[in-house]
């Protein structure tokens, strides 16, 4: 009978096959695209609710590739929750080989729109590549560039990009990771973008006013080498002998070498690229030259001979001088290793050279005088606020990256020491001590070489607010101390809340906290938990029986700004975390700098979890290089005087960017502070970075999108 059954039943499989054979044949109209799956990874042209929808009509037998398209729109759309579930079904299911393989990129895509760098990098690199199909192999290339990107290994993200530039079939595409190779080739050493360099190549080199040319006397660039790093270094094939990939490879890397010279002196790079174009003339990239090349800006940077660095570097404020101070050395020998040229085996140093006069043992006037007689074109400071004001009006004819911000306001204190900024990344000394009163800014602007960058935490609070909005919450609070410091940060959140939001009279909460030791009462009072309290009380008396009863508090908040510094918060937080009931949803934390500083119990860090705060990039990277020599060499250095490194270190780094970031709106400068951008007011701001602690570690969050 199952014989029979088989048979019968394979015969009416064999005829409905046939019969939809010649009805597909004999019909007029082509059957629906969308029946039809695309490619995985390909550009999708319906959203994830279609392929879901697929998904469900096929059924679970013959459903992987709908399925796994569904994952790849989710992911697209950032839906990463709903692709998880999407995958872990695939995960149990029988796939083929490719499928298997091109699931793992999902997975890794997704773990990556997830800000889990570690877990995404560690998927990817389980993933037998041969396996994937040629899309799925361009997903996977694009995503291990990013990554390790993110990771700042520039080499193996740039080695990464060799291989899939070639690969790209769209131009929009082959446009962006052209820009993104010269990007990532561009902050490589010096030493590894010239390893295919010709022996004899001359260039001309500007130094100052005069020009040494090629010949007997051409100028060539050194590189100081350890005796390991010459071991380990590869002997490189004459350039007749090199692999088509070689050849490939050594084009980008003498493009790049180009460009990280000369990407500051736009006139150079010009003639430069125009040579390489010459070397170069059937080179893939002329098609989708990077946009960095292209339309380059007539304009030349500052190139200061003499450079004046005013803070003080004694008296009251002299730890916080004395911070800058190493940070601008520091970046002033990095910078002079990478220019040393050999001109007739003698080296010679192209650095300018730097004059640090002391503001304390000094008057405005004193310094304004001695850097005329001494020639200086360009300065770096002063940092204290009234040194600034006084300053910046006698040298309206030189450039000056001044540490603090313009005069916008005077004080009106008995004090008459100046304020630094009032911030807590170190600069903030006495910040509740002084009334501010607004005032006409007396700059005025009419100086464009005149910039300002300086740390400041009304920035921060605006970038949390931000952040906030970017997390779809709708009605923050704010928390900070009853002081001028604390209501000026608060008050600079709510003016960027009232800026993003829809509603014109929309106004955060704030509540500021005074006595340490009335802190449960006064979360009490925030969180309403006192008038939850209070009921119970009323209906227990009434009652006159025990009751069963749990406090609850409001529901109104949907997260928290806390404007405090570490010691405060670690008193704030347990009481927050008891005062929200057990039946309303976690109110998400977020804090500024301020909050993060070094562990001294090896407990706070696991305290303070799920925090999120901001903070500059060198001081969440703990892989930082730099850092990690400061910490060496530096140590049991508060976070605060390291913020101040950094921003010493920047200061000196961005003088040869200042007029591009001026003249260019686009143009960011990444520097240890931060992603740095120039304003309307010649005004330095830095783009902070987010982190949260998860089991005592630090973990990286996204990063909001700054709005237009």
């Amino acid at each position: 009978m199952n014989v029979f059954y088989s048979a019968k039943r394979l015969a009416y499989l064999l005829i409905t096959t046939l019969t939809l054979t010649i009805l597909s044949a004999c019909s007029t109209g082509p059957s629906s695209p969308d029946d039809i799956p695309p490619e995985l990874f390909s550009e999708l042209n319906n959203n994830s609710a279609f392929y879901l929808n697929k998904d469900k009509q096929e059924g679970d037998q013959g459903n992987s590739t709908w399925q796994l398209l569904s994952a790849q729109a989710l992911i697209e759309e950032q839906q990463y929750t709903l692709a998880d579930s999407v995958i872990n079904h695939l995960l149990i299911k029988i796939l083929s080989t490719q499928q298997k393989a091109s699931l793992q990129v999902l997975i890794a895509q997704n773990q990556f729109g997830q800000m889990n760098i570690k877990k995404s990098k560690a998927t990817l690199l389980a993933i037998d590549a041969s396996q994937l199909s040629e899309l799925a192999t361009i997903a996977y290339l694009k995503l291990k560039s990013e990554i390790y990107s993110k990771q700042n290994n520039h080499l193996v993200s740039s080695d990464t990009l060799l291989i899939l530039t070639p690969l790209l079939k769209v131009d929009a595409e082959k446009q962006q990771y052209n820009d993104m190779l010269l990007t990532q080739l561009a902050l490589l050493p010096v030493e590894t973008l010239n390893q295919y360099m010709k022996v004899e190549q001359v260039e001309t080199i500007d130094l100052g006013n005069q020009q040494i040319e090629g010949g007997d006397t051409a100028v060539k660039e050194t590189e100081t080498k350890t005796s390991e790093q010459i071991a380990i270094e590869p002997i490189t094939p004459p350039a007749e002998i090199l692999s088509a990939e070689q050849q490939f490879k050594q084009s980008w890397y003498a493009l790049a070498s180009l460009y990280q010279r000369y990407q500051l002196r736009p006139n150079n790079l010009k003639r430069a690229v125009a040579q390489w174009q010459e070397l170069y003339p059937t080179h893939s990239v002329l098609a989708f030259m990077p946009t960095q090349l292209v339309n380059l800006p007539d304009y030349s940077p500052y190139q200061p001979e003499n450079i004046a660095v005013v803070i003080p570097l004694s008296g009251r404020f002299s730890q916080q001088g004395k911070a800058i101070k190493y940070g601008l050395l520091n970046a002033f020998y990095l910078q002079q290793q990478e220019q040393k040229l050999l001109i007739d085996d003698e080296i010679v140093e192209i650095s300018p050279k730097l004059f640090f006069y002391d503001s304390n043992t000094q008057t405005i006037e004193e310094i304004v005088t001695t850097i005329q007689q001494q020639k200086i074109d360009f300065v770096i400071g002063p940092l204290l606020k009234n040194n600034v004001e006084a300053f910046l009006p006698l040298v309206e004819d030189m450039p000056v990256l001044a540490l603090n911000q313009f005069a916008i306001a005077e004080l009106s204190s008995t004090d008459n020491n100046a304020q630094l900024t009032a911030s807590d990344n170190g600069v903030g000394i006495n910040e509740d001590t002084a009334n501010q009163q607004v005032i006409e800014n007396k700059h005025n602007m009419t100086t464009p070489i005149h910039y300002a960058f300086f740390l400041s935490p009304e920035d921060e609070a605006k970038q949390a607010a931000l952040l906030i909005a970017q997390d779809k919450y709708t009605n923050p609070l704010v928390i900070a101390p009853n002081s001028a410091y604390g209501k000026r940060v608060s008050n600079a959140f709510n003016d960027q809340w009232q800026e993003l939001s829809t509603d014109v009279d929309a106004q955060v909460e704030q509540h500021f906290f005074t006595n340490k030791a009335q802190l449960a009462k006064f979360i009490d009072q925030v969180l309403h938990t006192n008038k939850s309290k209070t009921r119970i009380n009323q209906m227990t008396k009434m009652m006159d029986l025990p009751l069963k009863t749990e406090v609850r508090s409001r529901r109104d908040i949907d997260a928290i700004y806390l404007v405090s510094k570490r010691d405060e918060l670690i008193l704030l937080k347990p009481f927050l975390d008891v005062s929200i009931s057990p039946f309303a949803p976690k109110i998400p934390l977020y804090g500024s700098s301020r909050t993060h500083d070094f562990d001294r119990t090896g407990k706070q860090n696991n305290e303070l979890a799920n925090l999120t705060f901001s903070d500059m990039p060198f001081m969440l990277n703990e892989e930082n290089i730099i850092r990690q020599q400061v910490q060496q060499v530096w140590p049991k250095q508060t976070f605060n005087t390291q913020r101040l490194f950094a921003l010493g270190f920047d200061s000196y780094q961005l003088v040869e960017h200042l007029v591009k970031l001026q003249i260019e709106d686009a143009y960011v400068y990444q520097g240890l502070v931060g992603e740095l951008s120039l304003d309307m007011s010649n005004t330095i701001q830095p783009k902070l970075n987010w982190a949260k602690y998860y089991q005592g570690k630090l973990i990286e969050v996204a990063t909001p999108i700054t709005a237009e």
